[in-house]
């Protein structure tokens, strides 16, 4: 009887430690922040990296184009992929490895890591 009991409580202490995670959703993402910097490619929100400092200093390359803006978001849409909320539509997409990804706009490269829980 106490091997059962055990056993019960370890099988709820395992399921209760089991959450499922799964990556943000743009609208997960706008209702946090209405004004994010967001794209969404290959099912992947990629979001703006200009302040996040660790994206900023890795040494990167960029690779090969995968893809470019397609359309952008407006309120009510479904976000889809090469859809942005600030991005122009051609803006094109770099491969930048470590799940960032490259645009490149008006000159500049900017920098968007992807939103990979995990």
């Amino acid at each position: 009887m106490k091997i059962l009991i055990s056993f019960l409580i370890a099988l709820l202490m395992l399921t209760g430690c089991n959450q499922t995670t799964h990556n943000p959703t743009a609208k997960e993402i706008l209702v946090q922040n209405p004004n994010a910097d967001v794209f969404q490619h290959k099912g992947i929100i990629y979001t703006n990296a200009s302040n996040i400092e660790w994206v900023q200093q890795t040494e990167l390359t960029i690779g090969e184009k995968v893809g470019a803006i397609k359309s952008q978001y407006k309120k009510g849409l479904t976000f889809e992929n090469e859809m942005a909320t600030k991005l122009p539509v051609g803006v094109e997409i770099f491969d930048g490895g470590r799940s960032i990804l490259i645009v490149k706009l008006e000159g500049k490269e900017i920098r968007y890591l992807g939103m990979i829980e995990g």
